[in-house]
């Protein structure tokens, strides 16, 4: 968890994104460069269910944040453009 009273940039909570998305699906740092926050979860990025499992897992162990729940208020369209910057707003929420 980010220390209290340190609030992270946009441009760190995307460089931590990418970082976690490339742990979570075995990339390399080329692929994680790549990622920008246009970057949609499901067609750019190829996230499989597992990797969107894990995901959640890490964002909610750096930053207490509940994907599964978020994921589950979206509708089919919502979800299947959600972006790497729409992380990042959860993040920041």
């Amino acid at each position: 968890m980010p220390r209290k009273g340190y609030r992270e940039t946009t441009m760190d909570i995307l460089g931590e994104l990418a970082g976690l998305l490339r742990d979570v699906t075995g990339e390399d740092e080329r692929w994680a460069a790549a990622v920008t926050p246009e970057s949609r979860l499901e067609d750019d990025l190829r996230l499989e269910s597992v990797e969107v499992a894990a995901l959640g897992e890490a964002l909610r162990e750096r930053y207490g944040v509940d994907l599964p729940a978020h994921l589950a208020a979206l509708d089919l369209d919502e979800l299947v453009d959600l972006t790497v910057g729409d992380l990042a707003r959860l993040v920041t929420a």
